[in-house]
């Protein structure tokens, strides 16, 4: 334009700052974008740091945690401490006996009946109990289940016939016997007392029979 008459010099001095002072604006703004991705960098390694510190830290906590868990010891059910082998300040050992706990609201009976009686005992029949530690007031239980063999079986030494010679011997099986819950509220029962049990089949689920005592 210059040289055409069309512009002055003036202008052409403006324009060509004009450039100047763009090519520096960009110029700045590219190393404005180097000096932010240099910092994303350092962002990412501060944060991958304070990842790792914030997991240490957690680990510290689960086991502080943990150790404080250890000096807490609880029982896996409500019940009663009947028998207690330590005593405050004492030195245990993993696997040491501490105490006997009794669920006291979950206590049951077991009665050993002769295997001639099996064939009248059926679970959900009705069973009377006489405990003496209930000044003679009877209540009611009901037939859980039958064990699945002769109390022999099950025995620290079960009896063997290794000679062949065979002398039968009514053999006993136990049978658990549920006892109501207001007579465990009570309180009144204690585990390894002596009860007496009469089951009446004729209460039996599945229909008619007689009545079995132990």
């Amino acid at each position: 334009l210059l040289k055409t008459h069309v512009g002055t010099q003036a202008q052409l001095d403006d324009a060509q700052t004009a450039v100047q002072q763009a090519n520096a604006a960009l110029v700045g703004a590219d190393a404005q974008i180097a000096a932010a991705q240099a910092n994303i960098g350092v962002l990412q390694a501060q944060r991958a740091e304070s990842a790792s510190t914030l997991a240490s830290l957690q680990l510290s906590h689960d086991k502080a945690l943990r150790d404080l868990s250890f000096t807490v010891l609880k029982a896996p059910y409500d019940g009663v401490v009947g028998n207690r082998s330590v005593e405050q300040g004492d030195l245990v050992s993993p696997g040491q006996k501490l105490a006997v706990i009794v669920p006291m609201d979950k206590l049951y009976i077991v009665a050993n009946f002769k295997e001639t009686q099996l064939a009248r005992l059926v679970p959900g029949e009705k069973v009377k109990i006489s405990v003496d530690a209930t000044d003679g007031q009877d209540f009611e239980g009901t037939v859980s289940s039958l064990a699945p063999a002769s109390g022999a079986v099950f025995s620290l030494l079960p009896p063997e016939n290794a000679t062949g010679n065979f002398t039968k011997v009514v053999q006993r099986v136990p049978v658990r016997i549920d006892v109501p819950a207001d007579v465990l509220k009570s309180g009144r029962l204690r585990a390894g007392l002596s009860v007496i049990v009469a089951v009446d089949s004729r209460t039996a689920p599945s229909g008619s029979g007689s009545v079995a005592s132990n």
